[in-house]
């Protein structure tokens, strides 16, 4: 057994036999480990109720493959003496090969959290916003994930990053100044999507106009105006405008003028304020308060101004309550004799004897 202790390039033959026998181990327990994960852990972990759990597993599945055979190269490397300048190489280009795994591993996991969370999350959720948001965020969340690994991978390797950070800083600047209002529309439409002032659907008002919501982009939102005309703003202008949303109105209020003629007696406007009261009160669309005051002498009516509130189902609701109220008043007044007044002109001839 003397030819195991001969020396080849400063390193006895037993020395070189460990290291292929941890190659070969590598091999074995890095498929190994893949056959465990696969027909054993896979199968546990797919029993529990949470995803996470899964999602470890999924991105970790190849990445440890290799970082298990890694590890068998690094300590088989003990056990040789090699030159100082290999040796570093190899030092270097282990871990260069262990942060590639992390950098694996972070992408994986990173995609399988968004898919398995983020994505049904925003499924579920009426805007489109969302919807646009999230592929180009996964892409840039993989995107980042992937710069970092090959900055530290550089690092690791003896390169001097801080003047290539210095060169893309400049570079990015140039880019920001020449993105900055599409950077600051796709921020204000995270902040509206947030916030949420409104969603979709949603009858708004705001500073350049009125309408409802039909999408809210990465860019912009897209408003529809009861003229059936378009109104595209961008993000930047409706986050910093004032906005009514008139769709989360709790009720509607209605607030009209009742005109009778000046012939109507005491006793008919009595009776016309019973009327209009008892006709709101039982209609099962309408809230308090309800007020109906003899107002005013108008210029040609006795006015009555009646004041209630109507539940918010929706605009054609409103109307449609609105018609039914008024339709009911006109009807009861006609049963009872009660005239609205209409503009009238009263002419005085002056005869000179």
């Amino acid at each position: 057994m003397d030819f195991l202790n001969i020396t080849y390039f400063g390193n006895p033959f037993y020395a070189y036999i460990i290291f292929i026998l941890f190659i070969v181990f590598g091999i074995i327990f890095g498929k190994l480990t893949n056959f465990i994960v696969k027909s054993y852990v896979k199968r546990i972990v797919g029993k529990t109720k949470t995803k996470f759990d899964d999602i470890v597993l999924n991105a970790i599945e190849h990445p440890i493959v290799i970082l298990v055979f890694t590890g068998f190269l690094y300590f088989g490397l003990k056990f040789l003496v090699l030159p100082s300048a290999i040796s570093i190489l190899l030092n270097e280009a282990i871990k260069i090969v262990v942060i590639l795994c992390m950098t694996w591993f972070a992408v994986n996991f990173v995609d399988d959290f968004i898919n398995y969370y983020v994505i049904p999350a925003v499924e579920k959720s009426e805007t489109k916003f969302d919807d646009q948001i999230v592929p180009p965020l996964r892409k840039l969340l993989k995107i980042l994930i992937i710069i970092a690994g090959l900055l530290m991978g550089l690092e690791t390797a003896g390169y001097d990053i801080t003047t290539l950070l210095a060169g893309l800083g400049i570079g990015g600047l140039a880019v920001a100044l020449a993105a900055q209002d599409t950077v600051k529309n796709f921020i204000a439409g995270v902040l509206i999507f947030m916030d949420k002032p409104f969603r979709l659907n949603h009858w708004i008002r705001f500073d350049g106009g009125e309408g409802i919501v039909e999408d809210v982009g990465v860019r912009s939102t897209k408003i529809r105006t009861f003229d059936d005309s378009l109104i595209i703003v961008p993000n930047a202008n409706l986050l910093g405008a004032n906005i009514e949303n008139l769709s989360e109105m709790r009720k509607r209020r209605v607030l009209v003028n009742i005109g009778l003629t000046y012939d109507t007696s005491v006793e008919k406007i009595n009776k016309a304020k019973e009327i209009i009261k008892n006709i709101i009160d039982e209609h099962n669309a309408t809230l308090p308060p309800i007020r109906i005051t003899f107002k005013e002498f108008g210029d040609f009516s006795l006015n009555i101004r009646v004041e209630y509130f109507i539940r918010n189902f929706g605009f054609d609701y409103y109307l449609n309550t609105i018609d039914e109220i008024n339709m009911k008043i006109k009807e009861e007044f006609e049963k009872e004799g009660i005239e609205m007044a209409f503009p009238t002109q009263t002419v005085y001839v002056k005869k000179d004897n």
